[in-house]
This record gives C-alpha cells, sequence and structure tokens, in this order.
C-alpha cells in the first residue's frame, strides 16, 4: 500500500487537497488497481483473500463500467501514477509503467493487434497525452513526453517529445553544454 501513498502524494504535489483527491475517481480507479495489484502479487491467506478478491473484482467492474477506466490488477505500475481525469483509460495487463507517469484520459497502452504479441513498457516520468494509444511490445523511455491523439508504435528515446499518427519524434532534450558536463564531473571528483 505504500505505492498508493506515493500515488496520493502525486495529486498533493499537484495542488490538489485532501478533499479533492478523495472525491476524484481517478484516484478510486488506482485504489482499485493497487488493491487488486497486491491480491495478485503478495496474496494474504485465503480467508482474507476470497472476500477481497470479490471486493476487488466488483470495484474494477465498477471502474470499468462507469468511469470507463481499466486498468488490469496484472500490469505492473510503478508509484505515483497520476490520472487526471477519468474516461477511456484502458491499461493492458502485460503493459509496465514506471514511477510517477502522468496520464490524461482517452488513453490506451495495450497490445497491437497487427500480429505483434507484447505490450508496452513504459520508463519513469513520462508523460501521455488526451487521446494517445501507445501499442505493441516497445520501449518508451524515461521522461518522454506523448503528445495529445499520438499514436506510438515504436521505441522512443530518454526524454524525446513525440507527436503524430503514426508517431515522430518531434524534439530530443539537448545535450549538456561542455561548461556544465565539467562542472558536474568536477563536482563528482570532490564529493
Amino acid at each position: 500500500m505504500s505505492k498508493f501513498k506515493a500515488d496520493l502524494d502525486r495529486y498533493r504535489q499537484k495542488g490538489n487537497s485532501s478533499r479533492e483527491i478523495w472525491l476524484n475517481p481517478a484516484v478510486w480507479a488506482i485504489g482499485w488497481y493497487r488493491l487488486g495489484n497486491w491480491l495478485n502479487v503478495s496474496p494474504p491467506t485465503l480467508i482474507l483473500r476470497i472476500p477481497l478478491k470479490v471486493l476487488s473484482l466488483l470495484g474494477n467492474k465498477f471502474c470499468e463500467i462507469f468511469m470507463e477506466m481499466c486498468i488490469d490488477p496484472s500490469a505492473t505500475i510503478g508509484e505515483g501514477l497520476f490520472i487526471a481525469h477519468i474516461g477511456g483509460v484502458h491499461i493492458n495487463p502485460e503493459a509496465t509503467l514506471g514511477r510517477n507517469c502522468d496520464i490524461a484520459h482517452r488513453v490506451t497502452i495495450g497490445t497491437s493487434a497487427m500480429g505483434r504479441k507484447g505490450a508496452p513498457t513504459l520508463g519513469d516520468n513520462v508523460y501521455v497525452g488526451t487521446g494517445a494509444a501507445i501499442i505493441g511490445k516497445i520501449r518508451v523511455a524515461s521522461g518522454a513526453k506523448i503528445a495529445a491523439n499520438t499514436l506510438v508504435i515504436n521505441n522512443i528515446p530518454e526524454g524525446a517529445t513525440v507527436m503524430g499518427v503514426p508517431g515522430r519524434v518531434i524534439m530530443r532534450p539537448s545535450p549538456p553544454s561542455p561548461a556544465a558536463a565539467s562542472a558536474v564531473a568536477e563536482e563528482s571528483t570532490h564529493a
């Protein structure tokens, strides 16, 4: 449950009050995911597992039907998940998301229908904009930004910004200047 605490902390960092957090349906969807994932990863004793699995199943189905949020409990999601708005979020059971990812609404992170097996792996601190679809066995490296309504079907390098259908890298992080690189190297030798 420490991951759920980290999720709640991300909402607080973004300026949400406790009241806003607990009334946010996206937080409830994340909570149901965390419960279901915990039951899959480290199940409690049988006497607790059965009623909790039933409760988890009902909670996840409620989120799927009424909030259009399908975050499969088998997916691997790091701490600090932030979903800005409810509606249309689908995360495949085989998907892997790193820490502190931001997901907008109408986002699909899933498998490809073109015969390619596997689901995406997202690194840490990845932003996925509204309506984006990330499909297939691909890797989106840490710090990448996926623009709204982008279709990502290829690997994305670290820190890149991707836009379009199909998604193309439109911006890469600038390399550090020689002066900054030497300052970092000098700092590390003195530490």
